[in-house]
């Protein structure tokens, strides 16, 4: 999902409108322009880029922050099972299904609208490798972790208008995420960019449950990406480089996995966060996913604004 968004809004009198959907969690733009198709998100007038593709080759990532997600193939060059939270446009879990058939590769996504609007206009298409589940994300990792099946790799990336639901960002669910964890598993999530002042307050939640916490992010800081990690030793600077100069790149990646590792940021992200905590009763679960998930809840716990 989002890049930060661009000055230029998707407004139908600039761009091609393809599709347009209001549902209870989204108002959904689907635009092209030229070559580039896009889904956006509107809120209260301000729109958020949510996934792109350019329509000469849609197998490969085309916006920053899902180039440099791709870091956690460097710790795991092959993956078993990979879970994606957040299916926009697919771009994302389309690549990696593309790249390891062999892979299993879930996505849970609760707006039904959202995975029509993949399907119709981004190319997803599910197999038996492949399959995106309606529903909340929490709610579909505390079904799987009754099972034995575990993912080596996650991918948190679920975005609405200027917010990610906050029960998607607490210590209690990183806590159930390291539960459907592999031992070396690894959780990545999209946290944004500059304009995303909440960031301090992941690296102290993250680091509350996985011992090692590395940040990925571009020169222009328009993306920044987080990787925890659960393995038992730190990776340098040198390691990811080293990783990246062995990795062998599945058929059909055209990725330079050397150009990721060396947005690995050096410097911590900015102290003074405080563990984000879920804020509902014990029995108040299933209300908390559909205050937070609704597009018309104006209140917002992990809000982001785009800033230019």
């Amino acid at each position: 999902m989002p890049d930060s968004a661009k000055k230029t809004d998707p407004k139908p009198g600039n761009l091609k409108v393809l599709a347009r959907a209001r549902t209870r969690y989204n108002d959904i733009f689907v635009i092209e322009d030229g070559l580039k198709r896009e889904m956006w998100f509107n809120g209260n007038g301000k729109f958020f880029l949510q996934s792109r593709i350019d329509l000469r080759q849609p197998r490969l990532p085309a916006l920053i922050y899902s180039k440099m997600i791709l870091a956690t193939l460097l710790i795991h060059p092959n993956p078993e099972r990979i879970l994606i939270i957040g299916l926009g446009g697919g771009a994302l879990s389309n690549c990696l299904a593309a790249w390891y058939p062999n892979c299993r590769v879930d996505v849970a996504e609760i707006d039904a609208k959202v995975i029509a609007l993949a399907r119709q206009y981004f190319y997803v298409e599910e197999g038996p490798n492949y399959r995106v589940v309606p529903g909340d994300g929490r709610e579909f990792v505390r079904a799987q972790a009754a099972g034995e099946e575990r993912y080596d790799i996650v991918y948190l990336d679920a975005f609405k208008s200027g917010s990610i639901p906050y029960h998607l960002k607490t210590f209690e669910f990183y806590r159930e995420l390291k539960d459907v964890l592999t031992p070396g598993g690894v959780v990545a999530s999209n946290l944004y960019g500059k304009s995303n002042t909440m960031k301090p307050h992941d690296r102290e939640t993250f680091l509350k449950v996985f011992p090692h916490l590395y940040l990925f992010e571009d020169d222009s800081r328009v993306a920044t990406v987080s990787i925890a990690a659960r393995g038992e030793r730190p990776w340098s600077r040198g390691d990811f480089l080293d990783r990246a100069e062995a990795f062998v790149p599945p058929p059909g990646m055209k990725v330079s996995m050397r150009e990721v590792a060396a947005m690995l940021r050096a410097d911590p992200i900015e102290s003074g966060g405080k563990v984000l905590r879920d804020d509902f009763a014990p029995g108040g679960f299933t209300e908390a996913v559909e205050r937070n998930n609704s597009q018309r809840t104006l209140s917002r716990q992990y809000p982001i604004k785009n800033v230019f």
